[in-house]
C-alpha cells in the first residue's frame, strides 16, 4: 500500500534558506508530496513556490508559531506530515527511513539531526554537542525508546527538533501543539505524548541538517529573553524547582 505522506513547508518571513530547504525535499530516495504553508504570504515565498511548482496555502489567520504549527498539520489529508522548518535540510534518506520505521505501531517517528552552517555544511556548536550526548547516553541505538528512556532524554532540555519528526495523525487523533508557548511548544508537546502513553519510534541516523544563526525564530527568542523563560518553566515542569533552576541556568550557556 502506498504511503500518504506530505512535508508541509512552514514558510515565514523572508528566509534565504527556504530554496535549499526545497533542494532536500526533492532529492528524497522516496518521492513525497511537498506543500507550502504561511501566514506572511511575500513575494520572496511565493517567487520560491512558484518557481518549484509546489502548492502554497496561506494560514488567513496570523496568531503564533503554534497556530501555524497545527496549521501545517491540517493543511492536507496525508496520514503522515512532516513539518518541515525552511531553514532546515533533510537527508535523502529521512523519508523513506521515517516511514519505514512507523510502519509499527509509533504515533510519530524521530531522526537524529545535525548542526549545519549557512553553507549546509556540518557545525557543531556548545548546545549541539550536549544534546547529542545525551541522546547518546539515554537512548543509545535504540529504535523504540520506553517511555523512561523518552523521559530521560527530555529532561535536561529539548535535544528533539520539531523538523525531525514525522506524525501519524491517525494515531494522534485531536494532538495539537499548545499556544501557551513559543519557544518550547514541541518540548511541551513530547511530554504530554509521553503522559498519553504514545510511542515513539527513532532512526538513529543524523538525517536533518540543522541551522542557527540570527535568522531563526530561535534566535530571536533567546534575543527577547522568551526562550529563558519558557526553559525555565519546562524544567521545573520536570524537576524539584532547586534543581531545576540549576540546570537552567547551566542550560543558558551553551545558547
Amino acid at each position: 500500500m502506498e504511503e500518504s505522506h506530505a512535508f508541509v513547508v512552514l514558510a515565514y518571513g523572508q528566509s534565504p534558506f527556504l530554496e535549499s530547504c526545497f533542494q532536500s525535499l526533492s532529492a528524497q530516495e522516496r518521492g513525497g508530496r511537498v506543500v507550502v504553508t504561511t501566514s506572511t504570504p511575500n513575494s520572496v515565498i511565493a517567487q520560491a513556490v512558484e518557481a518549484r511548482g509546489l502548492e502554497l496555502i496561506v494560514n488567513p489567520r496570523r496568531s503564533g508559531i503554534a497556530a501555524d504549527w497545527n496549521f501545517g498539520l491540517q493543511a492536507t489529508s496525508a496520514r503522515y506530515v512532516t513539518l518541515a522548518h525552511q531553514d532546515d535540510t533533510y537527508h535523502p534518506r529521512f523519508l523513506a527511513a521515517s516511514l519505514d520505521r512507523l510502519r509499527g505501531d509509533g504515533a510519530l517517528c524521530f531522526t537524529s539531526y545535525e548542526e549545519v552552517d549557512d553553507q549546509g555544511q556540518a557545525a557543531a556548536s556548545k548546545i549541539s554537542r550536549v544534546q547529542h550526548l545525551i541522546e547518546a547516553v539515554t537512548l543509545g541505538g535504540s529504535e523504540r525508546p520506553s517511555n523512561r528512556r523518552m523521559r530521560a532524554f527530555l529532561a535536561f532540555g529539548n535535544p528533539l527538533p520539531c523538523s525531525s519528526v514525522t506524525f501519524d495523525r491517525h494515531r494522534l487523533g485531536a494532538f495539537a501543539f499548545s499556544g501557551d508557548f513559543a519557544s518550547n511548544l514541541d518540548w511541551d508537546a513530547w511530554l504530554r505524548l509521553l503522559e498519553a502513553g504514545e510511542t515513539f519510534v527513532r532512526v538513529p541516523e543524523r538525517l536533518v541538517g540543522r541551522r542557527r544563526n540570527r535568522h531563526t525564530a530561535t534566535s530571536q527568542l533567546i534575543a527577547d529573553g522568551r526562550r529563558q523563560s519558557e526553559d525555565l518553566q519546562m524544567f521545573r515542569r520536570i524537576w524539584p524547582r532547586p534543581i531545576a533552576d540549576l540546570i537552567a541556568f547551566a542550560y543558558r550557556a551553551g545558547y
